[in-house]
């Protein structure tokens, strides 16, 4: 149970990535290993009940404790990188309290265990294992999404204290019950005061979520509040952003259909359909409490031209039988692009999903200018496609089109004058930066096989190897 928390308290800061699932693991490992070890030497001596209630007291207390604190230590082993950085944070998180657990079952063997010590130690292993599944099942799909990250390390805490008020019980050891107790009555998690200008949070299975709101801009916060998912403009149609640059798909070829790919709080899809009034919208995103902030905080509740899915982006790819004019995406979690939507199968899926003159327009976050993350992006999308373009800088925006299709006839197309005022703004902005996407064959072509977008997303995006 602790391990599926860790991962959430660990997923602001290093993603739900492959190197931060392997650094959570790998540490726990090795804690357990330890905790065996100790355990084993422990359990040989004298006064090994007495240590098994010291073991579960202090890691009550650990496990209260450390959450609290986690936001103040975790940007801090961010600078070590997504590799070691996750290993750093989840030895802080979780290092103590699995060394000292894991002590607790060669105990527990040597003091129920008979002249049958294999049959002893089988049975231990075998309860231990099918609490753990419980652990697992009960945190990651009632716990976390019902109870929310904080109120669930109390639980587990809380049932730590059960072993100990059991324990205590049976050895007649009152004042110790009664210490942990009150640990336990301590570490209640109250509920935290919010932020100015917060005016909704939640956790779901898949994400923390928080709005934040001004007098000019509202903003939609998926896990960390590094940069906003979401950025709503309150005084104008346009937010000066990247979003706005997903109007111009419709623009490059008069398409009326247009399939978008990670919706967030769907700033983009609502200056869609304003703009253009017989365009329909199809929206994809994984978590369904996102899109219910979308609609009721973002303005799409009451969009009727705009659909909202709320499946996996590649799977629904995979399984509609719809085309589409425009392909939008703009697939982000935790900072980094799912890996599984970077790849040339990927792509090609998508490319079976475009109209015959169909677009392809994706936003892809690189900051630090090396081009580890675009270049191989640029790569994999020419791998599928026929013609590529990047706009803009930092967001960049990379455009794909199924025909090939010349880099003059793209400034032709951004020349033509636009229905409203809006587009006009996004089209001189666009005209300025439009140039070619290519990029030479040191860099990698993402595959399902082989792809390491996380941890160039981390380098590029922090600055940090």
């Amino acid at each position: 149970m602790l391990e599926i928390l860790g991962g959430r308290v660990l997923a602001p800061y290093f993603g739900y990535s492959v190197y931060q699932w392997g650094g959570l693991i790998g540490v726990v490992m090795a804690a357990l290993a330890v905790g065996y070890f100790i355990g084993g030497r422990v359990g040989d001596r004298p006064g090994a009940q007495r240590f098994v209630l010291s073991v579960l007291i202090i890691s009550t207390a650990f496990v209260l404790v450390v959450p609290r604190f986690a936001n103040d230590f975790m940007p801090m082993m961010r600078v070590a990188g997504p590799a070691w950085g996750a290993v750093f944070g989840t030895l802080i998180l979780l290092g103590v309290p699995s060394v000292l657990l894991a002590t607790i079952s060669p105990i527990v063997i040597k003091l129920t265990a008979t002249d049958r010590i294999a049959n002893s130690a089988g049975l231990v292993y075998a309860v231990s294992t099918i609490g753990s599944i419980g652990g697992t099942f009960f945190a990651a799909f009632y716990a976390i999404p019902q109870l929310g990250t904080r109120l669930s390390h109390f639980v587990a805490a809380a049932l730590l204290v059960l072993a100990v008020l059991a324990m205590a019980y049976a050895s007649r050891r009152l004042a110790v019950a009664a210490v942990s107790v009150v640990i336990l009555a301590l570490g209640f998690p109250f509920a935290v005061d919010r932020q100015p200008g917060e005016i909704y949070r939640a956790e779901s299975i898949h994400n923390i979520i928080r709005v934040f709101d001004s007098p000019t801009q509202r903003d939609l916060y998926l896990n960390y509040t590094l940069g906003a998912q979401t950025t709503m403009s309150k005084t104008g149609l346009l937010t000066g952003g990247y979003y706005d640059t997903f109007l111009l798909g419709p623009h490059f070829n008069g398409g009326s259909k247009v399939l978008f790919l990670g919706v967030a709080g769907g700033t983009s899809l609502k200056q869609l359909v304003t703009v253009y009034p017989k365009l329909t919208v199809t929206g994809v995103d994984l978590d369904p409490a996102v899109l219910k902030v979308a609609r009721e905080f973002f303005g799409l509740k009451d969009e009727r031209r705009v659909r909202l899915v709320a499946e996996d982006a590649r799977w629904f790819v995979s399984n509609t039988k719809e085309t589409y004019d425009v392909i939008a995406i703009d697939l982000y979690v935790t900072g980094h692009i799912p890996f599984f939507t970077t790849t040339k199968e990927f792509f090609a899926l998508v490319s079976k999903r475009l109209s015959a003159n169909g677009i392809v327009i994706m936003n892809v976050l690189s900051t630090t200018g090396t081009g580890e993350l675009l270049n191989p992006m640029i790569r994999t999308v020419r791998s599928v496609f026929p013609s590529t373009f990047l706009i803009g800088h930092g967001n960049y925006m990379l455009v794909a089109t199924k025909r090939p299709t010349s880099l003059e006839r793209m400034r032709l197309v951004l020349a033509r004058p636009a229905a409203r005022a809006e587009t006009t703004q996004v089209l001189t902005r666009a005209r300025q930066t439009l140039r070619a996407a290519s990029a030479g064959r040191q860099w990698p072509i993402f595959t399902d096989d082989h792809n390491d977008v996380e941890f160039r997303t981390f380098r590029s995006f922090f600055g940090t190897r």
